[in-house]
């Protein structure tokens, strides 16, 4: 189990860790240059300055280096880094261990690269070093405090020891008020599979379950390993000890499942569980579960939600606002380059309704220019991203305007009671279209579904349409086929309004931000929900050969 940290809010020397991949860390206060650490290959490895470009090869890297504040100096990323927003702005290497990696890595010629334990035996390493490039291979967290110093240690390689130490102090914090709300209750057993491994001892998803007050049932017995070895790391689960331990709950990794239903296993062996009869399953965000960085605290809480709704309730709503460097009230929104967009809320407490604003994007068909989030519990740390959802069949008699899917990182379907859209439209894309037909539609399993669209707006040049809509949808912006010109109905109508072109600042505390503003509200305090489908864990260097091969044949290899 993690232990209870008392000493971390002081500035303290950080001894080196018994595990060698989080290597040999120094005073939390010094962050000169030289400095010269130990990796996991045992090669000194000395930074002769701050580095202002950092190449990482596995997405807990670049989690990690978004989350201390110097995702600005990361030039390239893994390919499981997308998730992260603004990533597509970076180059993508490859997964860290093709001969693309290498190759796009030397030609970004960045002053460090950070490089996961999984390639360790792939000879990417010894590759980029020969090419004369400075490379720190991390080795395997096996626990949640080595998470912590692995945050602190990034932050000495690239110069941001502050933050660092601010993220792994604030997770350490997280981490207490979890333990210390599950201290007493009790543990179900769960079982946690992925591809038909499962996590045992010396594993950081094995803490995740303890530390949520579950029962690991992979620590639980010693023939659980199908190959005959003992339960440290990761291996392949025998299906006949799992159903004999009949565990309460499966906990399943999003990389292989998008639904929380219990698999049925091979042979439909696990039909016989308490979990698979009692329909108890949980998906936890790959991005979360999978990565040893600091967001794998979001996985642990949604996994209290479901485990413990009432300490999730009593103890830990509110108090935990993940995501945060600094502890501040703060939304932002943000439009990329590719037109999607990016709405991040952190530290909004027991706020229920938060808007986001955008400014409004010239030439595009259509925009998104407000976005308001609706609750349904509380969730003072959360991101949206609105992106392309790509080339679909519109409803019949109908054009199709733009396309759209709403994802969340750290926020549930069950998490959302509504969402408001509010969509510019350039009136000189709809033609003869009728302006008072264009409609937002969301699918459904019957197909495309109609939602109540309503124009709030219009300028000589844009029509603003506003709809309400729930969860985290796939939308279609659609007008009815083009009618012949009516003089008397198709004049420019005139001008009610002038669009923002730029953001204004309205949030509620003040925060500045680059691109715009939103506004959380705080209204009265919400019931907790438990959460749907959509997240889970990852998978350590640990496991055999077969491992490899399986992760690489799927894409999951995500470290």
């Amino acid at each position: 189990m993690h232990t209870t940290r008392l000493l971390l809010a002081v500035l303290v020397v950080v001894s080196a860790l018994g595990s060698p991949g989080i290597g040999t860390a120094a005073a939390a206060e010094d962050c000169s240059f030289p400095i010269t650490r130990t990796d996991a290959t045992g090669t000194p490895v000395t930074i002769s300055e701050d580095p202002d470009e950092v190449v990482t090869l596995n997405p807990s890297a670049a989690q990690t280096m978004y989350e201390i504040d110097a995702w600005d100096e990361v030039v390239g990323v893994s390919s499981y880094a997308s998730y992260l927003s603004g990533a597509d702005e970076k180059t993508t290497v490859g997964t860290g261990t093709d001969d693309a990696t290498v190759e796009q890595t030397i030609a970004l010629d960045p002053d460090l690269v950070l490089a996961p334990n999984t390639i360790a035996d792939t000879g990417t390493v010894e590759q980029l070093r020969d090419a004369g490039l400075t490379v720190y291979l991390f080795e395997e967290a096996e626990d949640l405090e080595d998470i912590e110093e692995k945050t602190r240690l990034t932050g000495e390689l690239v110069g941001h020891c502050e933050s660092a130490d601010s993220r792994a102090d604030e997770l350490a914090r997280q981490l207490d008020v979890i333990e210390s709300a599950v201290d007493d209750v009790d543990r179900p057993d769960v079982f946690y599979t992925f591809f038909g491994f499962t996590a045992g001892e010396d594993t950081f998803v094995h803490e995740v379950i303890e530390t949520a007050g579950g029962d690991n049932i992979a620590t639980d017995y010693d023939d659980i390993n199908a190959s005959g070895g003992d339960t440290t790391g990761y291996f392949l689960a025998n299906s006949e000890v799992v159903v004999a331990a009949d565990p309460t709950w499966f906990v399943l990794n999003s990389d292989e499942h998008s639904t929380a239903t219990v698999p049925s296993g091979p042979n439909g062996v696990y039909e016989g569980t308490t979990a698979y009869q009692e329909d108890n399953a949980i998906v936890l965000d790959a991005n979360e579960i999978s990565q040893p960085a600091p967001r794998i605290v979001d996985a642990i809480v949604d996994l209290v939600r479901v485990l413990h709704p009432e300490a999730y309730d009593e103890e830990i709503a509110g108090r935990i606002d993940s995501g945060s460097l600094d502890g501040q009230r703060r939304t932002t929104a943000e439009r990329l380059a590719d037109g999607s967009v990016t709405l991040e809320a952190a530290n909004i407490g027991r706020a229920t309704r938060v808007s986001f604003d955008l400014p409004a994007r010239s030439n595009a068909t259509v925009d998104v220019r407000r976005v308001n989030v609706s609750l349904s519990t509380i969730n003072p740390t959360f991101t949206l991203r609105v992106r392309d959802a790509g080339n679909r069949s519109a409803p019949d008699g109908t054009r199709a305007l733009r396309t759209m899917r709403v994802s969340g990182n750290g926020i549930y379907t069950d998490d959302i009671d509504h969402l408001t859209l509010r969509l510019a439209v350039n009136r000189s894309r709809l033609g003869n279209a009728d302006p008072d037909t264009v409609t937002l539609y969301r699918v459904t399993d019957s197909g495309w579904t109609p939602l109540r669209t309503t124009q709030v707006n219009a300028t000589a040049d844009t029509l603003v349409y506003e709809a309400r809509t729930t969860g985290l949808p796939t939308l279609m912006l659609a007008v009815e086929e083009s009618r012949d010109p009516d003089p008397a109905t198709d004049a420019t109508e005139p001008s009610t309004a002038t669009a923002t072109a730029t953001a204004t600042a309205t949030a509620t505390p003040p925060q500045p931000t680059a691109t715009a503003t939103a506004t959380a509200t705080d209204t009265s305090t919400p019931t907790a929900s438990t959460p749907t489908p959509g997240s889970a864990p990852g998978f350590g260097p640990v496991a055999a050969l077969s491992a490899l091969l399986l992760l690489a044949l799927t894409g999951r290899w995500r470290r």
